[in-house]
């Protein structure tokens, strides 16, 4: 990674949760078919046991993905990855607050998230809360170095 990287905007960073959404919804329909079929005998499931599964479900997700290589799939196509304020990859300690806390800020109709309009760093609330940074890595980020 280069020393200094820019916040990644806010075009950048729907269109990764928008592709990330995508993977998530196919993941989800996975899940729900096995559990239908091997543990709900074709009935529907629902109600908060379920709810809860999709979130730890979600969170396992993000959780993975920003602690491997700090972006998920859809970070990868958008260029752009999350660290902590040193530029360091996050450990799971620091997923775990940065993913708590986004739920928590996302939850009053995605303000936390569209914070990012006012603020000059393009941070959004769970950004500021978690001590944790979305950067864009830049037009080439993934070409082969020359030995």
């Amino acid at each position: 990674m280069k020393e200094l990287q820019t916040n990644a905007s806010i075009s950048r960073r729907l269109a990764a949760i928008i592709y990330d959404s995508f993977l998530v919804l196919a993941i989800w329909m996975i899940s729900t078919t096995l559990l239908v079929a091997l543990l709900a005998d074709g009935e529907e499931i629902a109600g908060p046991l379920y709810q809860i599964f999709l979130y730890v479900e979600i969170g396992i997700f993000y959780i993975y993905f920003w602690s491997f290589k700090g972006q998920t799939l859809g970070m990868q196509v958008w260029k752009i990855c999350t660290v902590d304020k040193e530029n360091q990859p996050l450990n799971i300690s620091k997923c775990l607050v940065r993913f708590f806390y986004a739920t928590i800020f996302l939850i009053p109709l995605g303000l936390g998230f569209f914070s990012i309009l006012s603020n000059r760093e393009k941070l959004t609330w769970y950004d500021m809360a978690s001590g944790t940074r979305v950067i864009y890595l830049g037009k080439r980020p993934y070409a082969q170095k020359p030995d």
